[in-house]
């Protein structure tokens, strides 16, 4: 990272006073203005956005916002710079890796050339874990905890929160937070005014009821830390062959059960997913399988699920067409990982079968029957920066350029509609679609801005596009340039 004078440097920032008064000016001035750019919007591509406080105020030509200007309002010239909507992450870990005490390194990407034996035993390792906690009867979100909040666990916070915000990020969805201390510590942390990203809380499914006590549900919180439901998980990993499916796995590479683990049995998946309605929460659950899945809806279905919950399910990585039918029906939202495809091709094909393969991380099949979607990284497990992710899912192409042509070509996804599963998109699984996930006037000011236009820029090179400025509810959090290119 470049010292703070040079990241100020590379977007020629200027904070002096802009003069006169043009007729018909806005009555208030806005705070901040981006100018000469090229600017995002639902409806097509404008120059220049003016934020006040915590809102956009005006979006449009040069001379249009720029009316918005006063004594004391910062212009920034963006020298033909792209803004685009802040990125959203829908599935993320960052707040219980925040716990272990990590440094500001282990939030950053970092390639790594594949190596099949670390691989195989990293996937052996995790399925021994999947299946330890099976026997129990447990799934891996009902252990839970409160620690007491600490000056040491809120520093801790910060640090992530500094990486998360360098890289574009506006908001973040914890995807099954089992420390509700840690909750309480973001709280903390808002009220103070010491935050630089929006965190949404799914608590795990372990803790809900504790939550429930301390009058947390769906929606309680502000624009810095709201609670956003609950999170469930029906089955394993498709790596370690302890994803539940249907039929056995093609290959046995580890001597685990040929169909996978369940971890939520069908009359036990409907009583949780029944008392989380009755306490107030939205549910997502982990499901990669079709059998992991189909017990998934089932249990939606039985508490009457509809398109007016949003209720969503993680990954839905082997799904056919009848299960991709029934989430369209009841408004079932697929939350998916952009980096996955390209991880898993190295052992997909062997674990599933060629004919099953089909019905795999078929993301363009979703879109085309208009299922409701959503994008994250599921950091720790994959990279959390977004433009890592958005590179892979437009391209179904690893960085090594492994396979040529892409692993399953035709489900790559443009770049337009993979913006939007971080930005809009992502906005309406978390009930913000009005206020939130596009540049367009109200909206709360979350916002980033890229030296390169990933609409128009070479897809395999988006990667190594560079982040200048990152701004949430109105406030500059992050000043770039950052730039992460996936090299070895």
């Amino acid at each position: 990272m470049e010292s703070s004078m040079s990241r100020r440097s590379a977007l020629a920032l200027t904070g002096a006073a802009v003069g006169g008064v043009a007729a018909g000016r806005p009555r208030d001035h806005a705070d901040l203005i981006l100018h000469s750019g090229t600017v995002w919007t639902e409806k097509g591509m404008a120059q220049a956005v003016a934020v006040k406080g915590m809102r956009i105020v005006a979006v449009g030509s040069d001379e249009d916002v720029l009316e918005w200007a006063g004594d004391r309002t910062r212009r920034i010239d963006l020298r033909g710079a792209f803004v685009g909507p802040g990125f959203r992450d829908q599935h993320t870990h960052l707040v219980q890796m925040a716990l272990t005490g990590a440094k500001a390194e282990a939030y950053r990407p970092v390639w790594k050339p594949y190596d099949e034996a670390e691989a195989v035993e990293s996937r052996r390792r995790n399925g021994k874990r999947h299946l330890e906690i099976h026997a129990r009867g447990e799934t891996p979100v009902d252990a839970w905890t409160r620690s007491p909040v600490t000056e040491q666990m809120k520093n801790d916070l910060l640090v992530m929160q500094e990486e998360v915000a360098g890289q574009g990020v506006s908001t973040v969805v914890e995807a099954g937070l089992r420390d509700l201390g840690a909750l309480e510590a973001l709280f903390e942390l808002a009220r103070e005014g010491r935050l630089k990203v929006r965190f949404l809380v799914r608590v795990a499914w372990g803790c809900m009821e504790e939550a429930a006590r301390m009058g947390l549900r769906t929606g309680v919180g502000d624009e810095w830390v709201k609670v956003l439901g609950v999170k469930l998980y029906s089955d394993g990993w498709l790596g370690p062959r302890t994803s539940a499916l249907s039929r056995p796995y093609t290959d046995d590479p580890y001597g685990f059960p040929r169909r996978g683990v369940l971890f939520l049995a069908q009359e036990r998946a409907d009583r949780d997913v029944a008392r989380a309605r009755e306490l107030g929460f939205n549910v997502t659950t982990h499901a990669i399988g079709d059998r992991g899945l189909r017990v998934t809806l089932n249990a939606y279905e039985s508490a009457g699920v509809t398109p007016r919950d949003r209720w969503a399910v993680e990954h839905v990585q082997v799904a056919e067409d009848d299960l991709l039918e029934r989430m369209i029906r009841h408004g079932v939202i697929a939350s998916i990982q952009l980096s996955f495809a390209t991880t898993d091709q190295r052992f997909a094909g062997k674990a599933l079968g060629e004919k099953r393969l089909r019905y795999a991380y078929r993301w363009r099949d979703m879109l085309r029957a208009r299922m409701p979607m959503v994008g994250g990284s599921d950091f720790a497990n994959e990279v959390l920066d977004p433009l890592w992710g958005l590179q892979r899912v437009v391209t179904r192409t690893e960085f090594d350029g492994t396979p040529p042509g892409g692993w399953m070509p035709d489900q790559r996804l443009d770049v337009r509609t993979a913006l939007e599963l971080v930005t809009s998109r992502a906005a309406f699984a978390s009930y913000e679609e009005r206020r939130r996930g596009t540049v367009t006037p109200g909206k709360y000011a979350d916002l980033v801005v890229l030296k390169e236009n990933p609409l128009t820029m070479p897809p395999e090179r988006i990667a190594a596009a560079t982040r200048l400025m990152t701004i949430t509810n109105g406030k500059i959090t992050s000043e770039g340039p950052v730039r992460y290119p996936p090299t070895a």
